[in-house]
């Protein structure tokens, strides 16, 4: 189990007038729906902690953590950083660090840790697998490729390096050696994440018969999760777009705030050539994901429907600039340029035929 990933105990015990939370390594505790009541005492006794004995990493290695289950990164990242400087070289509280700019894909704050880490302990199995995910934000398929391979060799069934080898194969374009490794990394642990990966690949392939088949396992082991947006592009990909499109709205009607629903929806749209839902629903969006490339090219493809072929351009521009090996976006590019070089050819011939009717003598005969 990696170090900076931690996995709390619960802490209903903690409430009580004649004890304290324990500020050792084995009193780490999950702030979960049933025990949020006791979160301010153990946020508050470890800041206690922290004021009055600064040293050691455990007190500020449970606090960052609680501040990430409450979304607050910020204060998390604070916290460790205050703690490296009571522990200069502690590699838990740098990995914990790392770990958060590579969530927020902060590249030159992640390269800096990850250099202080190397220099503790290069062969960590935490190093390797944020090396990995560093080389995957740069798309840098040797180097990702290089860290998971050096992490199966310290641990084989780690479904994490599974993972990280299959997202470094896709960046060599190798889709189907990926789907080998997300299917692995789901044999081994069913987690969320992994579903994610081995059904958006499958997804990606068209390949029904698995995309239905995970969708059917992660469901049957996850029965408490509604999974109406994996069922919307399932549907989609069965060609069956009515219900697809009724299922991805009953997702946002009943409050589902995955952004990609609204990127599945514009597909829908675009395909049944409702432009102005679908131009509504890329604009949704984008305005969360901006620099995504599908997201782009589903925007430039609703502008050429709407002949707005100069904006086309630039959206799809914008796209390659993010990706420029991105064959949707190259593609589209080279297909509108094409389209849009030849209707200028024929207004040209236009023009051309018109200057010749105006200068034609009165009763002259046509030439033929």
């Amino acid at each position: 189990m990696s170090t900076f990933r931690f996995f709390f105990i619960a802490i209903s015990t903690l409430i009580c007038a004649c004890c304290k939370p324990n500020s050792g390594k084995d009193a780490m505790v999950y702030l979960n729906e049933e025990n949020k009541a006791a979160e301010s005492v153990y946020v508050d006794f470890l800041s206690e902690q922290i004021d009055q004995h600064p040293e050691g990493e455990d007190k500020y290695l449970k606090l960052a953590e609680i501040y990430r289950q409450k979304g607050d990164e910020s204060a998390a990242l604070d916290l460790l950083k205050k703690g490296e400087r009571e522990n200069p070289e502690n590699i838990d509280l740098l990995l914990a660090m790392a770990a958060i700019h590579l969530k927020n894909e902060n590249v030159p704050e992640l390269a800096k840790s990850l250099a202080a880490i190397r220099k503790l302990d290069a062969d960590h199995i935490d190093f390797l697998k944020l090396s990995a995910g560093y080389s995957l934000l740069l798309r840098d398929y040797t180097n990702a490729i290089y860290f998971a391979n050096r992490a199966m060799l310290v641990n084989a069934f780690d479904d994490e390096i599974m993972n990280l080898r299959g997202r470094a194969l896709l960046i060599n374009k190798d889709s189907i050696s990926a789907l080998h490794s997300f299917e692995e990394a789901y044999a081994l642990n069913n987690a969320p994440k992994n579903f994610s990966t081995v059904f958006d690949l499958a997804i990606e392939l068209r390949d029904l018969e698995s995309a239905k088949k995970y969708l059917d396992d992660f469901g049957s082991k996850h029965n408490q999760l509604r999974l109406c947006y994996e069922n919307g592009r399932y549907f989609h990909l069965a060609n069956r777009p009515d219900t697809a499109i009724y299922i991805l709205n009953q997702c946002l009607e009943n409050g589902n705030q995955e952004p990609g629903i609204y990127l599945e929806l514009a597909k829908l749209y675009l395909q049944d050539n409702a432009l102005d839902l679908a131009n509504d629903a890329i604009n949704t969006y984008l305005e969360i994901n901006n620099k995504n490339v599908e997201g782009l090219v589903i925007k430039a493809r609703t502008l050429e429907k709407f002949n707005n072929y100069q904006e086309a351009i630039s959206i799809y521009k914008q796209a390659i600039q993010i990706d420029s090996t991105s064959r949707l976006a190259l593609g589209g590019l080279e297909n509108l340029e094409r389209k849009v070089a030849y209707l200028q050819l024929i207004k040209r011939k236009e023009n051309v035929q018109r200057q010749v009717e105006i200068m034609k003598p009165l009763n002259s005969k046509d030439i033929n």
